[in-house]
């Protein structure tokens, strides 16, 4: 039973022929990385998710909030899966960012508390395989299915140190489930189908530090820095694993040359190699450091109202931690546009991006997904 529990949670055999639905890159290790972003910096590439406020990625931003903000985003994921045994296609709706942030008043201060996508472990997979009973070859269909992931719960203090220094710290608390069932299926009905149905919890916290610095009157730089500490996994109520999360860094700049113009590029880091071991000890392939750089351009037709009708682009390319097979990285790169309306005197905005991803190990496992994600923004 704890064998087979272990190989639901980190599925650490890819079967010689199979079907899949959602995303087949998120079925090792801990899943498919999510990034915290708000529709704006979706738009961008994730280039402008170091100076976003509605994004959750630098706990410095809360400084920068003049008035009390909150998000809700979707996101709509359509997608087509190829391996070397077959093609399928899936969609699937998340909620992958949630925030509320304001000033804190008459303080240099400012708070928000987030909700947001760590990491996505949704997937099904079907086999085909022959097995012997009895002496008898007997036709068998296993399916194991996946739903579930990884959130990241973060509550952030800025301080606007000066006009052009703001710092802040962030603190996390990474929670999650997977609810996951094995299913076999004989081919002689003399057989009667098993299955077996198991919730795996997941407990983690981290800790994040930010800093954006307005270097010229244009020029404005930022960076973070987080360690996540390590991730508790139980079966109901037994622990049945620990394993190490990464520490992260990134870094970036936006520049804004005239009025209607900002531009961004930034860089970033997660050491998920501090999950190898643990992983690889599991019974998984285990894990590979990862890094993302993102470009973006946001051209803004009012800068008295700049979230009134931008139009937003960029690109990012990506490395992907948890390999489908061994020896192998994968990796994804997309590209993305989107815009934005505010009403009732800007208490109120809708914010839309559309995204276009590739993913591939270079091994014949390869993957195409479009996502739309809304978000909806109240500022009372």
């Amino acid at each position: 039973m704890k064998r087979l529990v272990m190989v639901s949670l980190l599925v650490a055999t890819i079967p010689a022929e199979g079907r899949g639905q959602s995303s087949q890159f998120g079925i090792r290790g801990l899943g498919l990385p999510v990034r915290p972003f708000s529709p704006r910096a979706v738009a961008t590439g994730g280039a402008f998710g170091l100076f976003d406020l509605e994004s959750s990625l630098n706990p410095a931003m809360p400084a920068s909030a003049t008035q009390f903000t909150s998000l809700f985003t979707s996101a709509q994921n359509f997608r087509t899966s190829i391996n070397p045994f077959g093609r399928a296609s899936g969609k699937d709706n998340r909620f992958p960012q949630i925030t509320a942030l304001g000033p804190i008043g008459g303080t240099p201060f400012g708070a928000s508390i987030s909700m947001s996508g760590y990491t996505d472990r949704n997937f099904a997979l079907g086999t085909v395989d022959t097995i012997s009973l009895r002496g008898v070859p007997v036709g068998v269909f296993d399916t194991l299915i996946s739903r579930g992931g990884l959130s990241d719960l973060r509550v952030a203090a800025g301080w606007r140190v000066t006009g052009a220094l703001h710092i802040g710290i962030g603190v996390h608390a990474i929670t999650g489930s997977n609810r996951i069932e094995n299913r076999r299926t004989f081919a002689d009905s003399n057989y009667s189908t098993a299955s077996e149905r198991s919730t795996l919890s997941y407990l983690g916290a981290g800790l994040s530090t930010g800093i954006s610095l307005r270097v010229l009157p244009r020029l404005t730089l930022a960076g973070t820095f987080r360690s996540d500490g390590h991730l508790n996994i139980e079966r109901d109520t037994t622990r049945i694993a620990r394993t190490d999360l990464p520490t992260s860094y990134g870094f970036g700049a936006r520049w804004q040359p005239a009025d209607k113009v900002a531009l961004a590029a930034s860089y970033a880091a997660k050491r998920w190699a501090a999950s190898n071991a643990d992983l690889k000890a599991q019974g998984g392939l285990g894990s590979d450091n990862a890094y993302e750089v993102s470009g973006g351009i946001e051209l803004i037709r009012d800068p008295k109202n700049p979230g009134h009708r931008p139009w937003r682009f960029g690109g990012y390319y990506a490395t992907l931690p948890f390999p489908v097979r061994a020896g192998r990285q994968p990796h994804e790169f997309g590209f993305a546009a989107g815009t934005g309306v505010r009403f009732t005197n800007g208490r109120g905005g809708l914010d839309v991006s559309l995204q276009q991803l590739w993913r591939s190990d270079g091994a014949g496992y390869t993957e195409r997904a479009t996502v739309v994600t809304f978000g909806f923004s109240i500022r009372p």
